[in-house]
């Protein structure tokens, strides 16, 4: 087997850990001796031993002199557990290769160096792109300080969100509904605009797949929420949060009033030049303060084209279902870029088909 065959498996193995070892990344560790593997492990869960560490033990005596491949460069300090580059020199190993850099600018390369000064050979960045992937939420919270964004739109062939009338159920198949309502328990929560929830009264749950319900967010501005909406109403106050600027709160006080008192949190952050609030301020806030990590954006199309501005756009997944109606809602009708020079430009990663639609996903390109 090749290195990237055993990064790989690295890879299967870490993703055992999803959902158990938040806010830490998924990392798995294979070691090989003899052209074989000798020793598997993952990171099973949030404080417990790191994946170095569980395939040594696996291993036993057969790790010395074997080489490691670990997804995620090696721990070179305390936390709640031991230095994982310390573990590797106490069994012997002689070699390591790493998948991807920690991605803490305080710590990256620290690992590795430590390991080259003690004489270990060691390889970096084998299947580094697949190994982010993995991690993609770990790496924007450490970098950025801020939740993953990822911006989920179900369309009509020639990019309608909505019908003329704002009819939108339902655009897109039964299968592509269930994918969503699957990612929908893979994110901490689900944001809307305050339009969306006007039109649509959706419920933000989970439904038609197993696993957590998200936290519900809703962005206002004008504070004209029907009391009657399900993420308001449905006796989950607490599973939401209004955001909203400063400056709508104090206008809208005795309402803000009247929702904290029933459990639920507004978070009032400050405003941006089109006296929106602040999208960048509301995330750093909802990491720090709520603990969110990965939010999925679900629109609407005014939503959609805030956050693309604001280049916080991490990931867009498209549902596009093989309708045509003409004229509607357009999923970005709030750009309306002057020159095609400044179309917000993504990359494909994968186009799969999805029931009767087809679906996409896209990363933003990085800038120069």
């Amino acid at each position: 087997m090749k290195d990237s065959q055993y990064m790989l498996k690295c890879l299967q193995l870490a993703e055992r850990g999803r959902g158990k070892v938040e806010p830490n990344p998924m990392v798995g560790a294979v070691l090989v001796a003899g052209g074989r593997i000798v020793g598997k492990g993952w990171h099973r869960g949030f404080g417990g031993p790191h994946a170095e560490v569980e395939a040594i033990r696996d291993a036993g005596g057969q790790a010395r002199d074997a080489t490691m491949y670990v997804s995620l460069e090696p721990c070179n300090h305390y936390g709640k557990t031991p230095p994982c580059t310390q573990a590797i020199f106490d069994a012997g190993i002689r070699k390591v290769v790493i998948g991807m850099p920690d991605p803490n600018p305080d710590v990256a390369g620290n690992g590795a160096k430590r390991l080259r000064d003690a004489g270990l050979t060691v390889v970096e960045d084998v299947e580094r792109e697949r190994c982010e992937a993995l991690n993609e939420v770990f790496v924007v919270n450490i970098t950025q300080q801020r939740p993953f964004v990822l911006l989920k739109v179900a369309q009509t062939l020639d990019g309608f969100i909505a019908a003329s009338k704002g009819t939108s159920h339902w655009i897109t198949s039964e299968a592509s509904r269930t994918e969503v309502h699957r990612l929908r328990t893979m994110y901490d929560a689900v944001l809307v605009g305050a339009e969306t929830l006007r039109k649509d009264n959706p419920s933000l749950n989970v439904r038609h797949v197993e696993g957590p319900a998200p936290r519900r967010i809703v962005l206002t501005r004008s504070w004209k929420l029907p009391t009657s909406a399900a993420v308001l109403s449905d006796g989950d106050a607490t599973r939401s949060i209004i955001v909203t600027s400063r400056k709508a709160a104090r206008a809208h006080a005795q309402e803000i009033a009247r929702l904290r008192a029933r459990g639920m949190s507004v978070l009032e952050v400050t405003t941006d030049t089109q006296e929106y609030a602040s999208l960048t301020s509301a995330l750093q806030i909802l990491y720090s303060d709520y603990s969110i990590r990965s939010i999925l954006v679900e629109g609407g199309a005014e939503v959609f084209s805030t956050f693309l501005r604001a280049r916080l756009v991490d990931r867009l997944d498209v549902f596009t279902a093989p309708k045509l109606i003409g004229q509607g809602n357009g999923a970005f009708s709030g750009l309306r870029p002057l020159h095609l020079a400044d179309a917000f430009r993504f990359r494909i990663e994968d186009v799969m088909k999805m029931g009767t639609d087809v679906y996409t996903i896209l990363r933003p390109e990085k800038e120069n």
